[in-house]
């Protein structure tokens, strides 16, 4: 079988796209490449300024457009008046909301808190985006659209379980950074699971597809040295860089092919070479870590209570 690659994917002309963390990394390539098929964007971003940045970097000779809306995942209140902007802006547009990319994040760092104190990393990697998912659900059921959930390698070392508990999820103790990452990844993926199977039941038109970009390079990584006070070592990761990581552009392509319609709900997809570090967008066995479906369950029961409502399906 031909290896995929992002020339599959079909002309986007018409189709509207939201992706969260648009104006760096792979949510910027994945961007770029949508707009360079015709897709209108939305780079839901936290600084407008770096986002505006991002959108004329993008549509500069491009057949697509973009605009940039601000977001904060680590504010509910932020992704509440997000969501109810962008809602009001698509009904008067006519347009239809095809597809969410739950991309953002943060990695690593000190013990940090949202405005509504829950830890920051599953705060904004898994509770942001679930709330984001949650409350632009009657769009994306109205358009029979897709979420695609970004989760990690990281999230094979998440020790999520059915007996987890809401401290476990949202004050964590002892934190310890890079396990916690691990879990807000293994958080995305669960979710990510379970909402493709209740999207089965209830014979819902949308459609989840989760994937992970191996090892690649965004700003996720110079940023949590700085974070944790080793901002020294950035220079020196720069020069490795292309040893160890791949580019954003290729760290973008299982992103791109989870967009495909021809990825069925439920896939994961992500790179398989050198244990899944690099290479091209294939659909791999969900991890262990996120294929229980007790787990999952669980999981998303417990951010329903967090956020104070259940899951939109």
């Amino acid at each position: 079988m031909t290896a995929w690659t992002s020339r599959q994917l079909a002309e986007q002309t018409g189709r509207t796209f939201v992706i969260t963390g648009a104006n760096s990394g792979i949510g910027l390539e994945a961007a770029r490449d949508l707009v360079g098929r015709g897709a209108h964007v939305v780079l839901a971003v936290r600084d407008v300024a770096k986002g505006e940045a991002a959108r004329a970097l993008i549509t500069s000779g491009a057949k697509g457009s973009a605009e940039v809306r601000q977001l904060d995942l680590a504010d509910l209140d932020s992704v509440a008046a997000f969501a109810k902007g962008l809602t009001e802006k698509l009904e008067s547009d006519g347009r239809l909301l095809n597809a969410l990319v739950c991309n953002a994040g943060v990695m690593g760092g000190p013990l940090l808190f949202t405005t509504q104190g829950f830890e920051r990393q599953v705060g904004t990697n898994h509770l942001g985006h679930v709330a984001l998912v949650t409350a632009l659900w009657p769009a994306l059921h109205s358009a029979g659209g897709r979420v695609v959930v970004v989760s990690s390698i990281a999230s094979r070392g998440g020790r999520l379980s059915t007996s987890s508990t809401r401290e476990d999820l949202v004050a964590p103790s002892p934190y310890e950074s890079q396990k916690v990452y691990s879990n807000a990844k293994q958080a995305n993926l669960l979710f990510a699971q379970d909402l493709h199977r209740r999207v089965v039941a209830a014979g819902s038109p949308v459609s989840v597809v989760a994937c992970h970009p191996g090892v690649s390079w965004t700003n996720l990584f110079s940023r949590q040295l700085r974070d944790e006070g080793r901002g020294w070592l950035v220079p020196a990761l720069f020069l490795i860089r292309p040893i160890i990581f791949q580019s954003a552009t290729a760290g973008a392509q299982p992103t791109l092919r989870a967009l495909d319609p021809s990825t069925p709900s439920g896939a994961f997809v992500g790179p398989k070479l050198l244990n899944q570090v690099r290479g091209r967008p294939e659909l791999l066995e969900v991890f262990a870590t996120g294929s229980d479906p007790e787990v999952a369950a669980h999981i998303s029961q417990l951010t329903g209570d967090v956020l104070g409502t259940p899951l939109p399906i």
